[in-house]
Order: structure tokens, then C-alpha cells, then sequence
């Protein structure tokens, strides 16, 4: 990206209040409309992407409650009026509505707004859109050309597809869990951001299909799925040594990797320092600035060469820990291995990265969000770096019910009285907060 590209980002990203979205580039999606039925997390990280990217995104939330998301932690009360920190990272810049779905008037706007959609986007368990006729065949009734995606833990076949399932659940099931030396939950939820990441890139290319060929299409994506492709080498080796002939377990994963050296996260006396040397170039300046007491490692046949080194791994990662642990800072390990050339960084805690880091921050990753009630704030910004159609942070994470006026008025045509009424009705709802916006 060019210097105008980033400069064109960085605006793009310091958000102030309501009149920020009138100044947006348009996104990628501008125009695309989807509905979306998602809560936790899989289905709202998917959507909250495509949001980045220009969409228009409309979350039907719970009548009254709201979506599941707003009741998780860190909840806060500023003004008297209580939000999510969950929810104010997955559903930023999205539209909400609250309706009544047990309402037949209720299912009608829904209808509607399906007919009105390019796409829709859900992650219940299996058989709860069925119920409520809202599956992929009861919407292409409406839309011939509606793209429909699902996101479950297993998908929508197989022996274990009518089994609930959480990231936890599926981090089980792929595989990923038995990988590591010490079984452990992952520090964030892969098996949901990841499917989340790979919905919302099947979702763009159904819209690109669709504009194509004229087609709609139904997307079925299970988080098992998505984590088993990502195992790098625990699979690849198994299936390798299983086509010749061979048994081939790799280790287990811990902070030092069994197949690569030096590779993993290494301790010093002051914090942890992460170094990936696996390009044969970087070796020898390493060993230099090491010093003489580590210059056999050029020499020696069980570390001369990259493979000999990842058949030796546990020598090569004690060897440079021990050499790490002869200086007081890590930081000061770091700045020799930077100017050797050689993949390292030392491990940053959630307050550096927060508030001190500068890379974060000239890519605009913690812009400020004015989100009504708490004030200015920083918000995870987009990883995806456009210069002429952005995927930045759209507006704030609204309150529910908010957009019930602005839907049905813009999008549905509905006079102010038929707004009324169907408020009267019981038939729509919008929290006490948004009378204060």
C-alpha cells in the first residue's frame, strides 16, 4: 500500500461520532446487504468483516434480551446504562433490530427484509432456523438468489452433526488440543474466529458468483472444518509417512517447536523473547554474534545445516535459551538478533500493545470509537489494508433495537405510523438507551 493509501486509512479510522460513516471511502461491499442471525461469536466475527468491507449488515437480535453476546464480560455501566466489551468488539458498525419472531406480523418484516438482502448469515445450533422457516429453503422461496450461510461446529452432514458444539468443542475435535504438551484451551477462541474468517471469504465469493452467473447459493461451514485445514504439519506428516510405509508422530507442541530450530519462545531472566530462524541464510550471522564460545555450531554435523537442525531441535533450542539467559534484558537480546538480520520480537503483554505499541498503532489496529455512553475509546481496527475501497471500523456497536426506524423507513418503506403501530403491536422493541441517543 502507498503512503496515500495508509494516510487515506488512517482518516478513515479515527472515528468521532454519527458524522463519521458520511465520510467513508466506500468499502469493498458497498451496497450488499445481509441479514444476520449470528450471536457469540463465529457468525458476529464473520459479519463483522464483511461490515469492515462496506456491507450493509443487519442483526436481528433476541426479542427484548438481545443478542447473547451482550451478556458477557466486561460488562460496565457508565451513564446507567450497561454494555459489553464482547459486544462492543464483534458487533461495531452493524444495524440492529429487535422483532418480534414469535409475532406473524414479526415473520412478515423478516420475510421482507430477506427479499430485500443479498445474503444471510447464521450460527445456531442445527434445526433452530428449520423451526422457525427461515432455512436455506424457505428463503430461496423468497430470494432465488439469496446466499445463505451457516456456521456450526460440525456441519450439516456427517455422524456428528447433530451434536452441539462450542470453539472449545471443536478445538477438541480437530486435533488441535492433542497437539500441545500441555493440554490447554487456546488464549482465544481459533475455532470460532477462524470459521468466522473463512464464512465471510466464502461469502464474498458467492457474491462474486452471484454477480457473475446470476446465482445464489447455500454455504455450510463447520469450525471442525476449518481448524483441521490448518494443521500444518501434524496431519502432512502422518499422511507422508503413512503413503510409504512409515509411522510418523510429530511431538508434541510446547513453547520450543519439536520440528523446527531454533523456533518457539524462548525465556530470559526479564520476560520471553520469540525467535524463528529456519531460513539457512540467517544461521551463520546468528551464531556470530553469539560469540566464539558458539562457533562450533557452524561446524558441527548436527547443526551445520537446516535439516540436520530440525533433527536436532532440542539441542539447538537449549543451547540458544542458555545463551539468552546470560543477559539481564531481553530486550537487549532482541536488539543483537534484529541487527543480525535474524525473526525475533519480544513478547508483548495487552497494555504494551494497547497503548505503546508503534507499529499497532501506525496501522491503525487501536483507533478511537466514540461509542455513546462510555466516551472515546480504542477498538481492535481491520487487519485488511485496501487503499482505494477500505475495511476500517464503520461506527459504533449499536444498542438494541436501534436501527428499527432506519430499516424498515429506508429499506422497507414503512410510514412512521406503521412503525407506531407495530411498536403498540409489541412487535418491535429498542432498549431505554436508544430514547438518549
Amino acid at each position: 500500500m502507498n503512503k496515500k493509501g495508509v494516510k487515506n486509512l488512517a482518516e478513515s479510522n479515527n472515528i468521532k461520532g454519527k458524522e463519521h460513516t458520511k465520510s467513508l471511502k466506500p468499502g469493498c461491499l458497498e451496497g450488499v446487504t445481509i441479514l444476520d442471525f449470528t450471536w457469540v461469536l463465529a457468525g458476529p466475527h464473520a459479519s463483522k468483516l464483511l461490515t469492515d468491507l462496506g456491507a450493509t449488515v443487519i442483526k436481528v437480535e433476541q426479542y427484548k434480551t438481545g443478542s447473547t453476546e451482550r451478556q458477557y464480560a466486561l460488562q460496565v455501566s457508565p451513564n446507567g446504562v450497561v454494555q459489553s466489551s464482547y459486544s462492543i468488539n464483534v458487533n461495531r458498525g452493524k444495524k440492529s433490530i429487535c422483532v418480534n419472531l414469535k409475532s406473524p406480523k414479526g415473520m412478515d418484516i423478516i420475510r421482507e427484509l430477506i427479499a430485500k438482502s443479498d445474503a444471510i448469515i447464521e450460527n445456531f445450533g442445527m434445526g433452530v432456523m428449520d423451526r422457525l422457516e427461515l432455512d436455506y429453503e424457505s428463503a430461496k422461496k423468497i430470494k432465488e438468489d439469496i446466499i445463505y450461510c451457516s456456521i456450526t461446529c460440525f456441519g450439516h452432514w456427517g455422524p456428528y452433526s447433530h451434536k452441539p458444539g462450542y470453539d472449545m468443542i471443536a478445538q477438541a475435535a480437530s486435533g488441535w488440543t492433542t497437539q500441545s504438551e500441555y493440554p490447554q484451551i487456546a488464549p482465544v477462541s481459533i475455532g470460532d474466529t477462524v470459521a468466522g474468517i473463512h464464512a465471510a471469504l466464502a461469502i464474498v465469493s458467492a457474491l462474486y458468483t452471484k454477480q457473475a452467473k446470476g446465482i445464489g447459493q447455500n454455504i455450510d461451514i463447520s469450525m471442525q472444518d476449518c481448524l483441521f485445514t490448518l494443521h500444518e504439519n501434524s496431519i502432512p506428516w502422518y499422511n507422508t509417512g503413512q503413503a510409504v510405509g512409515e509411522s510418523v508422530h510429530m511431538d508434541k507442541i510446547g513453547r520450543l517447536h519439536p520440528g523446527y530450530a531454533p523456533y518457539g519462545i524462548f525465556k530470559g531472566k526479564d520476560g520471553l523473547l520469540s525467535i524463528a530462524n529456519i531460513a539457512e541464510s540467517r544461521w551463520a550471522p546468528m551464531v556470530k554474534v553469539m560469540g566464539e564460545k558458539y562457533n562450533w555450531l557452524l561446524s558441527d554435523s548436527r547443526t551445520n545445516t537446516l535439516a540436520n537442525r530440525c533433527r536436532n531441535t532440542t539441542l539447538i533450542n537449549e543451547i540458544v535459551e542458555e545463551w539468552i539467559m546470560s543477559f539481564d534484558s531481553v530486550k537487549e537480546v532482541e536488539r543483537i538478533l534484529e541487527q543480525a538480520g535474524v525473526p525475533c520480537m519480544r513478547a508483548r503483554s495487552v497494555e504494551e500493545l494497547a497503548d505503546n505499541d508503534p507499529h499497532i498503532a501506525i496501522r491503525e489496529m487501536m483507533p478511537i470509537v466514540e461509542q455513546p455512553f462510555i466516551g472515546p475509546m480504542k477498538m481492535i481496527g481491520s487487519p485488511l489494508k485496501l487503499s482505494e475501497t477500505p475495511s476500517c471500523i464503520r461506527g459504533y456497536s449499536p444498542f438494541i433495537g436501534e436501527h428499527n426506524n432506519k430499516v424498515l423507513g429506508e429499506l422497507l418503506k414503512y410510514s412512521e405510523e406503521q412503525v407506531k403501530t407495530l411498536y403498540d403491536e409489541d412487535i418491535l422493541y429498542h432498549e431505554p438507551a436508544v430514547e438518549r441517543l
